[in-house]
């Protein structure tokens, strides 16, 4: 009977320890190893970098060895730099510019820490050269400039201001399903509200007095156009950042039947202002046909659908 109540004992106190260290890297922990991350990478150094030793690197899908792509490829921060923390899931988020020599690129990061290592690291990357929707280069969405002159917030919100994260992800799914049932009153988005993709503006053109929100003739980021997205998958809210309610997402949009569009892998990041979207910034690319994607556990739905359905 003592040894049954030991190893009880022992089992609540490991249980316990591990629910500490789940919470034990804070704000400026996430921030000081997020840091520690880029600053190894920028320097092409793995071995200053933080790593736990089974870390995982994908880059727009693709799984990278230590010392191999941005590890050689990058040659620092760009200049848009923002940053997101979530202490309850051990993440966090960098969403602007890094330097590939001469070239900038826009991107977003996933970056996750356990005992104060970094474990994973999830790049979703955009040049200018990348391939469009329906594969030809350099077609895809970008625009450096105007993303400079809309930097997204970096922010610290009034705590009587602020939704809880069930909230803020709630706010945000309303977003995925205007996209997927082509109903724009669906989504939960100030009148107004801007989208860009890879700092390219995705909003403000004419539509229908039909399909008008109250925004005088002009879209926004509720007036969803049918654009062939048949469900927004794999959905992972990676950084829910309630200081600054932001949220930053992962997903993939798949097509509808017979759209011979590419899938569209993405992390979106959204700041909410009293309950609406006030803006969403983007980083993506158009993943080829034989790419699985995310390429993360639980590896649920990855691999590409039959061409006549993707």
């Amino acid at each position: 009977m003592k040894r049954i109540v030991a190893i009880l004992a022992l089992c609540s106190a490991l249980a316990a320890s591990v629910a500490a260290s789940a919470a034990e890297c804070n704000r400026a922990c996430l921030k000081k190893r997020l840091d520690t991350y880029l600053a190894g990478v920028s320097s092409h150094k793995p071995e200053s970098a933080g790593l736990w030793i089974g870390f995982r690197q994908t880059e727009n899908s693709v799984a990278v060895p230590e010392g191999q792509g941005l590890w050689k490829s990058m040659t620092g921060l760009g200049s848009i730099q923002r940053q997101y923390f979530d202490p309850s899931l051990g993440q966090a988020g960098y969403f602007g510019t890094v330097q590939l020599g001469d070239e900038e690129a826009v991107v977003a990061l996933r970056l996750k820490v356990k005992l104060n290592q970094v474990t994973e690291a999830e790049w979703f990357i955009s040049r200018k050269s990348d391939p469009g929707l329906t594969g030809e280069p350099g077609k895809t969405p970008f625009n450096i400039d105007t993303l400079r002159a809309t930097l997204p917030a970096m922010r610290v919100v009034a705590k009587s201001e602020r939704l809880q994260r069930d909230a803020l992800q709630a706010v945000v799914n309303s977003y995925f399903d205007g996209i997927t049932s082509h109903n724009s009153y669906l989504v939960k988005g100030h009148p107004g509200c801007t989208r860009y993709e890879n700092g390219f503006p995705t909003f403000n053109t004419p539509m229908t007095p039909a399909m008008d929100l109250g925004n005088n003739g002009k879209t926004d980021c509720r007036t969803q156009a049918d654009f062939g997205v048949a469900i927004v998958s794999i959905r992972d809210f990676f950084v829910i950042d309630e200081e600054a309610q932001a949220v930053m997402v992962s997903a993939v949009f798949r097509r509808e039947a017979k759209n011979p569009k590419l899938r569209n892998h993405f992390t979106e990041l959204f700041h909410v202002d009293h309950g609406k979207i006030r803006d969403i910034h983007a980083a993506f690319y158009y993943a080829p046909e034989n790419r699985p994607v995310p390429n993360w556990p639980p590896y649920d739905g990855l691999f590409p659908l039959p061409a006549a359905y993707r």
